[in-house]
């Protein structure tokens, strides 16, 4: 009995001992929006999985939407297929255009996302018979198909150049249910004449008041039937002015209508205090932000009230209408820093003025900034010290020629100091040495074969010295002899008396050509 009694005892102290550890939170279900982990798992809000709602990403249908990806880096017109996904739709040259070398044109920079565009044609030609209607369009296989009847937003960015060059467009759009008609054809006219493709819907749209600039444009779209392949550009209509047009498109961002409701729109600058996320409000949803998973107590409008630092962001999004439950896809938040590094150089006994800093001495100097929108920006200055030059030159020239150096002309022999200003700006100097070549060069010959002074030559003593060549010319410039030594022959007969130019060529010890010319008087 004793024994029983002793494990009774141990019983009720067991049950005693658990209930005095034990969470009573392990009864409770998880409340998603609270910042509590409820249930007492370590999981807290929508990352315990009692918090399921449908996750939505917003992609677009098109793929490489922006353009930004590219096979090949565009270097003139006609070159869609380098962009990863698109093609020319039909034999209208679309241009594809990305900073990484073809931009056309400038003022249409920067685009509205990223470094790639396309720019289209569109209106008619004259071909010598009349006019022709001429189109550029761009195509696509898209990542899915477009069900019939769903209803799908289209927002993209067009590009106007000016009023003449990109007046008002009707920006069409046109479908087929098969990748495998595009292209659809090889000439320049429309989609909607050949019968795999159907016109799907206009958008009229205009520049005022932005050109050279951007438009953004929003439209639905409801299918009648399942599309797989689309083309964008102008309608099928002429222009009746006859002219071509030019427009640019960018960010195409077609998917379900209702994926736009988490479509980030950022107030500001990340770096601005003010700045904030946000998404389209829509009257009677409801609204939960969250960072890395956890509620943001009283955030609960389409826009936060702030941010509250680095890192992922989630909005949750209840219809009160059909209670369904989706939550967005991490929005990413990061204060970026820009990084920036420079080089500068100072001559021996300047100083450099930066930052308020007076700096005077080689070295590496970092400096962090605030940029025009808030970000901190962090500038690495490396200053190197000109010491100021002194060099030493020994040249030497045929007498009577002109010795050139540091824009300084010379024809006496004799040492001499130049002073300069070095490519960095610095001072520097240099000391020539100059001297004559020991040469000996008369001034008229006679080759009458008298066995004296019958021919035109340079000699010299100097050893270091090579004679290339002697160049003769007429009194008006015509070649008569290149050798070296002149008979008074041109086309083997003796040529009248009278002055003739020379030019000598030597090669001195450096292996430096020099030249000379004077003239030398013929006699009999």
């Amino acid at each position: 009995m004793t024994q029983t009694w002793i494990y009774i005892g141990f019983i009720i102290l067991l049950i005693s001992s658990l209930e005095k550890h034990t969470n009573i939170s392990t009864l409770m279900d998880e409340i998603c929006d609270n910042a509590i982990d409820d249930d007492d798992d370590g999981l807290i809000d929508i990352n315990d999985p009692d918090c399921i709602c449908e996750i939505v990403s917003l992609e677009s249908l098109f793929p490489n939407p922006s353009f930004e990806d590219y096979n090949c880096c565009p270097e003139t017109d006609s070159q869609l297929s380098c962009a990863e996904g698109w093609d020319q739709a039909s034999g209208g040259t679309t241009d594809y255009l990305n900073t990484c070398d073809y931009i056309v044109v400038e003022e249409m920079l920067p685009f509205p996302d990223g470094e790639g565009a396309v720019l289209f044609l569109n209106g008619t030609v004259d071909n010598g018979n009349g006019s022709e209607i001429y189109k550029e369009y761009a195509g696509a296989c898209l990542n899915s198909t477009m069900q019939k009847d769903s209803v799908y937003k289209f927002k993209f960015h067009l590009g106007f150049l000016d009023e003449v060059s990109s007046p008002e467009i009707f920006f069409s759009f046109f479908g087929s249910s098969s990748c495998n008609n595009l292209p659809f054809s090889p000439y320049t006219d429309c989609p909607s004449n050949y019968p795999e493709w159907q016109f799907i819907k206009s958008e009229i749209v205009n520049g005022d008041g932005v050109a050279p600039g951007w438009v953004e444009v929003s439209t639905v779209i409801q299918p009648s039937f399942d599309i797989n392949a689309l083309v964008i550009g102008g309608n099928c209509s002429g222009d009746s002015e006859g002219m071509l047009r030019i427009y640019f498109i960018d960010n195409l961002r077609l998917s379900d209508e209702d994926d736009f409701d988490f479509e980030l729109l950022e107030h500001g600058s990340p770096c601005d205090s003010n700045f904030t996320f946000a998404v389209a409000q829509k009257s009677n949803f409801s609204y939960q932000w969250y960072k890395e998973g956890i509620a943001l107590i009283d955030e609960t409008d389409a826009e936060l009230s702030q941010m509250y630092g680095e890192g992922f962001y989630q909005l949750r999004i209840i219809n009160p209408n059909t209670q369904q439950c989706r939550i967005a896809e991490d929005f990413e938040f990061i204060i970026p820093v820009f990084a920036n590094e420079i080089f500068r150089t100072i001559c021996e006994g300047e100083s450099l003025l930066y930052q308020g800093d007076v700096i005077e001495d080689t070295g590496i100097y970092n400096y962090t900034l605030t940029s025009v929108d808030g970000c901190d920006s962090t500038v690495t200055l490396n200053v190197e010290m000109q010491l100021d030059q002194t060099d030493t030159v020994y040249a030497q020239t045929l007498p009577g020629a002109t010795y050139s150096i540091g824009g300084s002309q010379f024809t006496d022999v004799g040492e001499y100091q130049i002073n300069l200003i070095s490519s960095n700006g610095c001072d520097s100097s240099i000391v020539l040495f100059l001297k004559n070549i020991n040469v000996y060069i008369p001034n008229a010959f006679s080759p009458n074969g008298d066995g004296n002074n019958d021919y035109f030559e340079v000699f010299t003593s100097d050893d270091e010295v090579i004679m290339k060549e002697i160049s003769i010319f007429d009194r008006w410039g015509n070649l008569l002899y290149v050798g070296k030594k002149w008979d008074g022959r041109a086309d083997n007969k003796i040529v009248d008396p009278g002055v003739y130019v020379y030019l000598i060529r030597l090669i001195d010890a450096t292996g430096k050509e020099l030249t000379y010319s004077n003239s030398i008087t013929l006699v009999k």
